[in-house]
């Protein structure tokens, strides 16, 4: 089956890429930044990585649907081919695809969610990130395949914590703990929060069951590092106004459904930033951030 595509909706969505390519940009070091200006590296693999070695959002195909059909954008080495699909998902999502042993990023197409985030204010290049990480984590590091059984579904936990209101108090402690990282200033502040954070955690995960347990680790995580490279993106293209009013404002207070997991998460990987700006060179998703943070405290 064949699906026309005008020039134009084509043009929107590789101008998206071509976007994306030169927010690029500003994750290069100054000494190589003018080569790759002048196209005489092809070293992609020091771009837009925010830490975590390998990352590249371009190194995956990016689908740009409408629900029905789709145009896929494959770059390469500071050039692109495009080719057309049947939508891989029904309705407008942004998500990851596996097709074989490759990972595909799959977004709305750019006049859809421009209407979106006419209302949102959420651009298309952070949800790209954000998959696109998605996309690495399991490339890499096969997250969803080591996850095993016991993860329970984000709406099914959601919906057993949201119901136990101690389990909600001693999540908005942790979040009013972690928060504090946002704000300090020295190292002795850093180890104090973590020692406490923790001690809060000790405390919550005895109310836990154990797939409650796992599946909050997990989603913290997956989600919540997700999140945190899409603030990054949301810091250096927005400005720090814009991405403390989006991101920062409400990431302490407790809400109903599975967000608080990527805010926690994202203050997780904060708080280590802090604890350790290196953290992220040795990290391979194969334990909870908690347990990283633990370990500085223990040590």
């Amino acid at each position: 089956m064949e699906f026309f595509y005008s020039e134009e909706r084509k043009h929107k969505d590789e101008k998206v890429v071509e976007s994306l390519e030169e927010l690029l940009l500003k994750w290069l070091p100054e000494d190589v930044k003018g080569d790759f200006e002048d196209d005489s590296t092809d070293d992609y693999e020091v771009l837009g990585n925010m830490g975590f070695e390998g990352f590249n959002p371009l190194d995956y195909k990016i689908a740009f649907s409408d629900g029905e059909n789709e145009i896929v954008v494959d770059y390469n080495d500071g050039n692109y081919e495009t080719y057309n699909r049947e939508a891989v998902y029904g309705g407008l999502v942004g998500s990851v695809y596996q097709d074989g042993d490759e990972f595909q990023v799959v977004v709305p197409e750019y006049d859809t969610w421009a209407s979106i985030s006419a209302v949102s204010g959420q651009q298309l290049s952070y949800v790209i990130w954000h998959e696109g990480f998605h996309a690495y984590q399991n490339t890499y590091f096969n997250v969803l395949e080591n996850a095993g059984e016991g993860i329970l579904s984000e709406t099914e936990l959601a919906e057993q914590v949201d119901s136990d209101p101690e389990l909600k108090n001693l999540f908005t402690r942790k979040l009013e703990k972690i928060k504090e990282v946002i704000n300090a200033e020295n190292t002795s502040d850093f180890g104090r929060i973590a020692i406490e954070y923790i001690d809060i955690v000790r405390e919550r995960d005895k109310m836990l069951s154990e797939s409650q347990k796992k599946s909050e680790v997990f989603y913290e995580m997956v989600e919540g590092t997700a999140y945190y490279v899409e603030a990054g993106v949301a810091l250096h293209e927005n400005g720090p106004e814009n991405y403390e009013k989006e991101y920062l404002e409400n990431i302490g207070k407790y809400a109903d459904g599975n967000a608080k997991y990527y805010h926690l998460g994202m203050l997780e990987c904060m708080l280590l930033d802090k604890l350790d700006p290196d953290w992220k060179t040795s990290y391979s998703f194969d334990r909870a951030l908690e347990e990283v943070i633990a370990e500085y405290v223990n040590n």
